[in-house]
Parts: C-alpha cells; structure tokens; sequence
C-alpha cells in the first residue's frame, strides 16, 4: 500500500508538472508568436473591379474607386502574367488626364497620431498596348505624399514589378493622400498596388511629424535561396529582401526570442534566424552606398541577434560605424534582439562598417539591415482644421471633383472654386470657396463654419434647402454669402443682424423658382404673418411698375440730352454689361453709381463687355483700405486686393498729376482689355470714380525678376540658369505678341526686369504695357516720346537722339535685361557709373565668361547656353538698328538655349537605385 501511495503521488507529481508545461508553453506562444492580423490595412487593388484576396499572404485587397473619382481601369497584356506574379498585378489604373492624381487615405479609428508605412507598386505589362515601356526609353512621373515628392517612378522594364516605400506619421483624424503627378507629356502615370500599413506604437518613432523615410532598401542578410520574408511572418507587412554576400552563414539551433513590446523595430523572428559573419576575425564586414545628391541625409538601421551558443573562452565584440558615428565595443546576446540605428548627413559616399576588437576571438555579426532617405517635410500646407473641414465637406455633398491632397497646396493644383491666403505660421486658409451650380443636394454644411477664416462663400444655384445653421452667423471673417437660387427656408437671425449692420452682404433671392413659393425667413418670425407680408407687396408692385417705367423713360431722355450738353467733346464709355448692381451712399440715402465725368476726353472708347467696372468705396474694401502697397507703377501706386470672390489682385491708383494722366488711364485700359496671352498680365476691370481712377488687374504673388535678381524676393534663394532662361522666354512670347499677335501691334516702350512679373511657378508676365501707343501695322510708324518715363540704362540710345520709338527699342531694352540675367548686376551699378553693356563688352570680346556670369549660379550652368544668350544680348543692344534681332528670333534663339541647358542637367544626373523590392 505504501508503495502504491508513492507511485501515486509521483503520477500527480509528474501529470501536474506536465499540465504547468502545456500552460508555460501555450503563454509562451501567445507572448513570442501573437497571431498577426489585417487589422487596420488599407490593401487596394488598383484598377480591379472585384475584389481579391492574395494567395501567399492572405491579406485581402479591395478595388479603388471608394479612394479615388479619376483615371481609367485597364487589365495588362496576358503575355506579362505568369503564375509567380500575384494576381493584384493583372489590373492597373491609368491617368491620362489632369497634371495631378490622388487617392485618398483615412485610416480607420486613429485617434492619435500614428506611423504607416505606404507601398505603390507598378507594373506596366503593355496595358495600353502602345509598347510605351523601352530599356531606353523609360516610362517616368513623380510618386508623393500629399505635397512631398516622394521619389520618381522609373519605368525601364514592361514585365517586372517597380515598388517604392516610404514611412510617414499621420495625425489623428488626418487624411493622407497619395498623388502621381504627371511631369512629361508622353509620360502616362499609372499606378498597380496601393498599400498602407499601421506601425503602431510597437515600432519606434523614427519618422517624426517634420520627416518621413523613403525606403532605399531592406536586407535580410544569410537568407537561402530567393525568398521573400513579409505578412504573416512581418506583422507590419514589411518586404525583407534576401542578400547572400560572400559571407559565411550563421543559423541556431533554437529561435530567436521575439518580443514584441520590447523591440523597437519590431523585425520578425523569421529576419533575425539568419546572419553573415566575416570569413576571418579581423576580416571587416562593409557597405557602403552612393547618392548624386549630398544634401539628402540617409538613416541606416542595423539588426542583430547572437545565434552562438559561445564558450566562456569566446568573445564576439566589434565596433560599429554608421558614417562617422561609433559605437563601441559592441556584444550581441545570444536569440536577442537588438539594434544600431543613426543619421548619416551631408555627404554623397555613405557607409557603415563592424569591426572586430583587440578582445574579439569571434568575427562580426549582422543579421538584416535598412537604408532609408530622410526627407523634410514641406512647411508651406493648409491648416489641418481647414483640410479636415474640406474633406467633410466633400464627403457630405458626394461631390465628384478632384479634391485631392491638400486644398490649396501646391499652388497649380489648388482645388477648383478655393482660394486660400498664405500663413506659414499655421498653414494656409481657405478664405474664398464657389461651389456655385455644383448640384449641392441637402441642407447647408455645418463643416463650412469649421473655415474660421472664410470670407467668401458662394453656394449659388444648387438644391439646398431647410434652415442655414447658426453657426454661420459666427463666422467673424464672413464678407459674403451668396444662396440665389436655391431652397432655402429660414436664415439665422445672426445673419439678417450683420446683413443690416453692413459687414455681411447676404444673397438669398430667387429660392421661390424652386422652392414652391417660399421665402427664407429670419429665423424666430412669425411664418403666417411673413407670408401677408409677402403678398401686398407684389400687388403694390404690379401696379405701379407700369407707372416706374414710363417715368424712368423720362428722366432716361432728359439725363441723355443734360450729359450731351455737359460734355461736347465726349463720348460715352460703355459699361460692362456684367457689372453689378452697385449703390454708394453719399448721405441722403443710396443712389445708382455713374461713372460718367464732363472734365476728361475718352475718345469715343468702349471697353469689352467682359471688364468689370469698380466704384471707389469696392476698392477700399478689397484693398482694406489700401493697407498693403505692392509697389509703384506706372502712373501711382499699386496695392493688394482680395475680391469678393477670394482672387487677389493687383489695384493700380493712377495718379492725376499730369493733364496727360487721364489719356493715359483710358489707354492702359483700352490695351489691357484688348489683349489676352499667357504672358501679358490681364485686367479684371477699372475705376473711373470722379477724380479717382484705378485699374484692377491679376496679381502675380512671387513679384517681379528684378526682385529675384537682386535677392528682394524673400525666396531665400536666387533663380538657376534655366529657371532665368524660362522667365525671360515667357517674357519674349509676351512681347512678341504686342508685336504680331495683336490686331493693332503695341509697343511697349518700357521693358525692364521690374515689369517682368512672375507667377507661381515662376511663370512671367509682361506688366505696364499701358504706356504704349496703339499704331498700324507699318512698324515703321513712329510715336513722339514725349510722354514716356524712362528708365535708366534700359532706353535706347538712338532713340534718345532720333525720339523716335519702334519695335527695335523695345528689343535692346530686352537685350539689357538678357545681360541683367546673365550678370546678376542691375543696369546701372551706383558705385560704377558705367552701363552694364559697356561692362559686359570688355570681357565678351575676351572671351572671359567667368568674369561676365553671375557668381551666384556657382558654375551649374551649360557654358555654350549661357554663351548663345551673351552673344544674343549683344546682338539685341547694337547700336544699328538694322542689326537688332525680331522678338520672334529672340524667341527661337532663348528656346535652343534653354534645349542645351536642359540637355547638361540630363547628362550630369545619374540613377540611384529607388525601390526597396523589384
């Protein structure tokens, strides 16, 4: 009995310990082996129509069109499919229409700011059947995340798979968009796999809200044969490439330890099972990388694990160089995990390196590796409240724009009907949205009260309809609200308050035409007693409007005769049929505006029926006052303006100085609204207020060359030699135009680098042609200069002599701004009292074009461009007339120029290898 007792208690002894075994080791599994999931992916199968699940990883992808409203689906040729090739790569979406295309991406409940991993992925596969795709003739367009390039796609082999990745940090309730930007004409982008992945707070905080990684490559090192490590075996749905190195292979006997809440990188154990090590103890394990460009920094992420079971005896220790940063004496522990992650800045030679100790009886270790550029994020963005706004706004209506990316950022891809302010301390705001006959169904937005600093909001001929919400009476930047022609029941009595007050003009009529008859209403009115209210005065209207008319006849008749008597040698202006309704209040209550003036002679003009006529007190309002001088111009100053609409102009007050000023005015006037070219600044309309006189034109925002030239421009930098060869091209195209593109040529008479200006994009505009004379097509008709203003060291010398004026003067002014930006050097220098083309002559005759270019450009020019462009300023500033080139030979001649420039760059820029996994 005894004996069976003790057998007895052994067995439950040796069952117990068995159970606490299972139970350790199932713990065990569920800490070191958490079963990976999907959660939280964003999987897109661009240009599927069903949806699919992929073979190998099991992650299921869904189709696009929930992300995206443009492109076009396209399945790629048969003979580019194979069985390897997971099925996600059958499809692609195509975008050969507009310069910028995006999906948009919001992640679900993120409530704090999160790192993702993005992928895209591209195969071409002769999906358009254009063979578009050649080894040397690569497909290419730009790859970014919101406004950041994010790399370049190059397209050089029509069956392989291109993928480019890159880390960001989002902020919570952040949209995140990624766009393909079309940047070559026969360049179609295209776009097969879009992937996100959540990295949690597990992965440590490496992109940061001011940066995001590139991916340049991901190595597991002593890897066999050709497999590819990602989900499952990489909760985060990395791609860890294989490299075999002609270094020895190291695998243990038992599993790297793998816990998840402790390593900062979270690599899978799978990366880790496997490393290289040097042949020899004191053999160094080396790699390095080039970059063309040495101002991107890189970050470089070592990974290692011991997988040594090591002697007392042995000892693996070495330093680790990442650039010229070290780490000492490093040990790795044995089935650990453990890193080296550092910046490497500012040099194009990059490198790291592990070299073995005087102690070391072991070579060095490395299991896995990671490379990425370490890119800057763009200051210049949207407030994310305005963004998120937007986003909401867009979602409530189902609106089918392209709204993509950020609302107002860059410039040329501003969303259609906003403008917004720039603010690079909080990022730019929307202050101006026309959504007008945009088919807007529903009641009115709360999320347009979210725009704190909407000034203009036009909702216009749409089918809204119940009560405008409170909160747009809150609005304390609110200038205009225009609701015509839509179904609008009750408005806040905020609204109504502001509307009387002034500081709100308040447009809702004409919502009867489809709303069955009924007014808006302030809102706490009594409804029964509104619609009395309504009804006797349309029968007091209807009666009287006979008897209005008849009289308005009169007064018409008799103001005519009293106005033909007033101004004998006058002929009236014609006013734009466009104008609005405008009323000035002088006192004695509101009265119709005329601009009509006996004391000046318009010479019978009319101006087109496009050109917006403006009254003074508009003036004062888009200009605040007139609080910001943008400069002076030809006849007075010329201030910032932001119109009703939320677009900036430019508001020229003309000066009245001289008895000549008013024949002026009306000639600037008359010119600008004539003309219509992409390099001609255009009018938008013009006062004429009594003694006040102005002219409304577009404002260009990065200010004149002369401003880049001479550093004024706040840029920070100076312009390159291409970006000067565009700027005066545009400029030459502009004048070219007044010359032979015009019904009557103009000349402009007064061409200088301050009235070249620049939009965005550097785009140039010829501004103040107003001073010239309007003369028949013999150029050889001259024009007294008597009222010209000049401009030293850009006028003529003949025509000083001879005050004779023709197309040849205004090209040897041109020439003078050729050399200004050739030289950098303004035409006349204060401590020289020598004109610039005396200057340049010496050294041109030389043959020193060192001692003629701009030192600024630091010699990243194509000598023979900048050679052709000398030889042309001189050409345009000889003293004979008869050897002066046509404007439209300078054309041609700047255009080769800038072919040979463009030619340098591609020649000097070499390829870095962009993608992470091809």
């Amino acid at each position: 009995m005894g004996y069976l007792r003790a057998l007895e208690k052994k067995m439950v002894l040796w069952y117990t310990s068995l159970l606490l075994g299972v139970l350790l080791a199932a713990v065990q599994v569920h800490v070191h082996g958490q079963t990976p999931t999907t959660e939280g992916f964003i999987s897109i199968d661009c240009g599927a129509t069903v949806n699919s699940t992929d073979s190998i990883t099991g992650i299921p992808y869904t189709t696009d069109d929930q992300f995206i409203d443009t492109g076009v689906n396209y399945n790629v040729s048969l003979n580019y499919l194979s069985s390897s090739l997971p099925k996600q790569y059958s499809t692609v979406r195509s975008f050969p229409d507009g310069g910028r295309n995006c999906y948009s991406l919001k992640p679900a409940n993120q409530d704090q700011d999160t790192n993702y991993l993005l992928r895209a992925s591209f195969m071409y596969g002769n999906y358009d059947g254009k063979n578009s795709v050649q080894k040397n003739s690569p497909l290419q367009f730009d790859l970014h995340i919101g406004i950041d390039l994010w790399d370049t796609v190059d397209i050089s082999d029509p069956s392989t798979p291109f993928t480019y990745e890159a880390i960001t940090s989002i902020r919570a309730d952040e949209w995140l968009s990624v766009c393909v930007i079309r940047t070559n004409p026969s360049s179609i982008p295209f776009i097969s796999l879009l992937e996100m992945r959540p990295l949690k707070d597990t992965i440590e905080t490496y992109a940061s809200g001011n940066y995001y990684l590139v991916c340049l490559m991901r190595r597991n090192l002593g890897a066999s044969g050709e497999k590819i490590i990602r989900y499952p075996d990489d909760p985060y749905d990395r791609i860890w490439d294989p490299m075999n190195i002609t270094l020895d292979v190291l695998t243990p006997d038992k599993a790297v330890e793998h816990n998840q809440t402790r390593d900062g990188y979270g690599v899978p154990s799978a990366v880790l099972q496997t490393a290289s090590v040097s042949a020899g103890v004191n053999d160094i394990i080396r790699f390095y990388w080039d970059s063309p460009d040495s101002e991107i920094d890189h970050h470089a992420i070592l990974h290692f694990s011991e997988l040594e079971l090591l002697s007392e005896k042995d000892v693996r220790e070495f330093d680790v160089y990442i650039g010229d940063y070290l780490y000492a004496n490093f040990t790795p522990t044995y089935l650990k995990q453990q890193f080296s992650s550092r910046t490497i800045y500012g040099v194009s030679h990059r490198n790291f390196s592990l070299n073995a100790t005087a102690r070391a009886t072991r070579p060095p270790l490395l299991n896995a590796f990671e490379i990425y550029h370490l890119k800057r994020k763009s200051y210049e963005r949207t407030n994310a409240a305005d963004v998120e706004a937007m986003f909401k706004i867009k979602e409530a209506y189902k609106l089918k724009k392209n709204w993509v990316s950020d609302p107002c950022r860059p410039t040329e891809y501003a969303w259609d009907g906003l403008h917004c302010s720039a603010n690079s301390g909080n990022g730019d705001r929307v202050i101006a949205i026309n959504l007008s006959s945009s088919g807007l169904v529903g009641e009115v937005s709360i999320f347009f009260s979210k725009l704190q600093e909407i000034q203009f909001l036009d909702l216009s001929y749409n089918n809204l309809s119940g009560k405008i919400p409170d909160s747009l009476a809150t609005m304390t930047f609110l200038q205009v609200l225009n609701l015509t022609g839509n179904c609008i029941t009750e408005v806040p009595k905020g609204l109504v308050e502001k509307s009387k007050e002034g500081s709100l003009i308040l447009r809702f009529d004409n919502n009867t035409d489809t709303c069955n008859g009924s007014n808006p209403t302030p809102s706490g009115n009594d409804t029964t007693a509104t619609k009395k209210k309504i009804t006797t005065p349309i029968i007091i209207v209807l009666s009287v409007v006979p008897a209005i008319l008849l009289v308005a006849g009169v007064i018409l008749t008799v103001w005519r005769i009293r106005i033909k008597r007033q101004a004998v040698n006058c002929e009236l202006v014609q006013l734009p049929s466009e104008s609005w309704q405008l009323n000035v209040d002088h006192g004695g209550g509101q009265q119709p505006y005329t601009s009509l003036q006996s004391d000046i002679d318009y010479k019978g003009s009319q101006l087109p029926f496009e050109t917006r006529q403006f009254m003074y007190t508009e003036l004062e309002n888009i200009t605040k006052k007139f609080s910001r001088t943008l400069g002076k111009g030809g006849f007075g100053t010329v201030f910032h303006g932001i119109m009703e609409d939320g677009i900036e102009v430019a508001v020229k007050m003309c000066s009245l100085s001289s008895e000549q000023a008013p024949n002026l005015f009306l000639a600037e006037v008359e010119n600008l609204s004539r003309v219509r070219h992409k390099n001609l600044v255009s009018l938008i309309g013009y006062c004429m207020d009594r003694s006040q006189m102005a002219i409304i034109y577009e404002y260009m925002p990065l200010g004149s060359l002369d401003d880049h030239l001479r550093g004024k421009a706040g840029t920070g930098r100076f312009l390159s030699w291409a970006e000067r060869l565009q700027i005066v091209i545009d400029a030459a195209q502009g004048l070219d135009y007044l010359y032979n593109g015009c019904p009557m040529p103009i000349i402009h008479r007064d061409v200088k680098t301050s009235n070249i200006l620049l939009g965005q994009n550097l785009q140039a505009k010829i501004s103040d042609f107003g001073l010239s004379k309007a003369f028949h097509s013999d150029l050889q008709t001259h024009v007294s200069m008597t009222a010209l203003a000049f401009s030293p060291g850009y006028v003529d010398p003949m025509c000083l002599e001879t005050w004779k004026f023709n197309e040849k003067t205004d090209v040897y002014s041109f020439g003078v701004v050729l050399l200004e930006i050739i030289t950098g050097e303004p035409p006349i220098r204060r401590d020289r009292d020598v004109q610039i083309i005396e200057r340049v002559q010496l050294s041109f005759e030389a043959g020193d074009i060192n001692a003629i270019v701009d030192p600024r450009l630091q010699g990243t020019y194509n000598t023979e461009s900048v050679w052709k462009v000398l030889e042309l300023a001189i050409r345009c500033t000889a003293r004979a007339i008869d050897h002066r080139p046509k404007m439209a030979e300078v054309v041609k001649q700047l255009r080769e120029s800038l072919k040979l420039e463009i030619s340098e760059r591609s020649k000097s820029m070499t390829l870095e290898n962009k993608a992470c996994h091809s």
